[in-house]
């Protein structure tokens, strides 16, 4: 990936060698990309998906935390008249079940986060596809969008983008009616 600094010092060269009759000519937009990725169609249908596809294995991670912590409150109000026989079996039992169950979430993480990443991978290409298709029929010859400490209203495009976007998704059928 190239450095962002790279990038700002190319576009920074590039804006300076027009002259300025030339500079006028130059069409310059910004888009913010993290609204894109907010609010657009794609992204808050990705989102639904993961939601859906995760909620009951979440459902269920929550449901056996507090099966476990109704075990350990348990085990505390009787563990004073317990044998120490069934004390010690029933400590191995509940740390058997912690320990199983903190791999169980371990292993949720790590999925729910390949699957936001993949998500999200597909969110970036379609809105980088959309600011390049807006920007050649808009005719733009530069866009930015990180390192900008300022772009005034006239050359933000971002709402131009998301308009792009409503349509393409509108355009496309949901992947969540196909499955």
């Amino acid at each position: 990936m190239v450095p962002t600094r790279l990038i700002h010092c190319l576009v920074l060269f590039f804006l300076m060698s027009f002259s300025a009759a030339s500079f006028a000519e130059v069409r310059v937009g910004f888009v913010d990309i993290p609204f894109l990725i907010d609010k657009a169609p794609q992204a808050i249908e990705a989102s639904a998906r993961l939601e859906a596809q995760f909620a009951p294995r979440q459902q269920s991670l929550k449901e056996q935390r507090d099966e476990l912590n109704e075990l350990k409150k348990e085990f505390e109000k009787e563990s004073l008249v317990m044998s120490p026989e069934k004390r010690v079996q029933a400590e191995q039992d509940i740390r058997s079940f912690e320990r199983k169950l903190n791999r169980e979430q371990q292993d949720f993480r790590e999925e729910l986060n390949l699957q936001k990443n993949n998500e999200f991978k597909k969110v970036r290409a379609a809105i980088l596809k959309a600011i390049s298709t807006f920007a050649e029929k808009e005719k733009f010859d530069v866009i930015l969008n990180e390192g900008v400490l300022y772009a005034s209203k006239r050359i933000d495009i971002t709402e131009g983008i998301l308009k792009l976007l409503e349509s393409a998704q509108a355009q496309t059928p949901s992947s969540s009616q196909t499955n």
